[in-house]
């Protein structure tokens, strides 16, 4: 992927959340379920980014949340 189509998705990220990330959590199987308690969650389903490869895994959600812990 070059480097335009990486700003591409990107932005489209940014366009859809004002969370700025300090840490980022990457969940694995059986722990998706964390996620239903973050505070001002934002979803968005990779199929939606622009240039983003979409996950083909079965019960994967395939999607970025964003949100506040504690």
């Amino acid at each position: 992927m070059n480097f335009e189509k990486i700003c591409e998705a990107a932005k489209y990220i940014l366009s859809k959340t004002h969370i700025i990330p300090k840490i980022a959590i990457v969940l694995g199987s059986g722990l998706g379920d964390f996620a239903e308690g973050l505070k001002e969650k934002v979803e968005i389903p990779y199929k939606d980014i622009p240039n983003f490869p979409v996950s083909t895994v079965t019960g994967h959600f395939g999607k970025f949340i964003f949100g506040k812990v504690g």
